[in-house]
């Protein structure tokens, strides 16, 4: 798969296949355009993030649950539903 401002597919050298165009794809959790714009993915894992404590509420405001054990699971389920793939952008 191949983006950017031409839209055709690429030829390997002597025939030895073809990379098609896309306008979009997706690479480790993440959906590459065309135009390099990044901020709908961003959102999404914003989104994916609330969700995940929205989830977890019943846990993190338990009076029973040490604060470091929410740390860690904050660390654990939220913050890394939220950077998964960050690298790419």
């Amino acid at each position: 798969m191949a983006t950017g401002d031409t839209s055709r597919d690429l030829q390997l050298d002597k025939g030895k296949g073809i990379i098609s165009h896309v306008n979009e794809y997706t690479y480790l959790g993440v959906r590459i355009t065309k135009e390099g714009n990044h901020e709908p993915q961003i959102n999404d894992r914003i989104n994916r993030g609330r969700a995940a404590i929205t989830k977890l509420n019943s846990i993190l405001w338990d009076r029973d649950v040490t604060l470091k054990t929410k740390i860690h699971i904050y660390h654990a389920i939220v913050k890394s539903t939220i950077t998964y793939a960050a690298e790419t952008w």
